[in-house]
């Protein structure tokens, strides 16, 4: 019996994850920036960017840069684990978890996809797209229903993809994305 007990400890250790959340982050713990999105508000940005873990994640700040909040943790899932240490030697035959593609809704919720990609040795493939709701402050997760509309859709811009960027006119500041990282420069003051 205490075998396993020592055994259903291990197992949720590892299905849980044994870390420790932090409560502040920085911009060194964000390796690459691949999409955001401002709220209908102009207060927030949500973005996705690539972790050290070597997964993209769901991030949130408001828009003078500060108060960066994380809002998914797949960096800390078994599955990319295994995932990475395969990745370390270029063995096939394994299963990554993305966070991307973040869109506001009309509830002030934010709208992403979790995206399960299987590598094998024809390379990678999306095995399913799940998309989620989240609030703000990284509280309430849960599946998309038909009432989470998006408030604002981006128009798509083929030559011009090395830059995205959105303006905020309530705070005279423009928004945009470039080699990976976002950048927030004032104008019109």
């Amino acid at each position: 019996m205490p075998r396993l007990m020592l055994a259903a400890l291990i197992f949720s250790l590892l299905i849980t994850g044994c870390y420790k959340q932090k409560n502040t982050y920085t911009s060194k713990d964000i390796v690459k920036v691949t999409d955001f999105a401002l709220s209908a508000d102009e207060e927030k940005i949500a973005f996705s960017a690539v972790t050290p873990a070597g997964n993209l994640d769901i991030w949130v700040m408001d828009i003078d840069g500060k108060n960066l909040r994380k809002l998914t943790f797949q960096d800390h899932s078994l599955t990319n684990y295994i995932a990475k240490f395969f990745k370390k030697y270029r063995w096939r035959n394994f299963f990554e978890i993305d966070m991307c593609c973040p869109e506001w809704t009309t509830s002030g919720r934010i709208l992403f996809c979790q995206k399960l990609t299987r590598y094998d040795m024809w390379g990678p493939n999306v095995v399913s797209l799940r998309y989620w709701t989240v609030e703000p402050d990284g509280i309430d997760k849960k599946p998309k229903t038909s009432k989470d509309i998006v408030a604002q859709k981006r128009p798509f811009d083929p030559i011009n993809r090395a830059e995205i960027s959105l303006e905020s006119d309530k705070h005279k500041k423009k928004v945009f994305l470039k080699d990976g990282k976002i950048f927030i420069s004032d104008y019109g003051k």
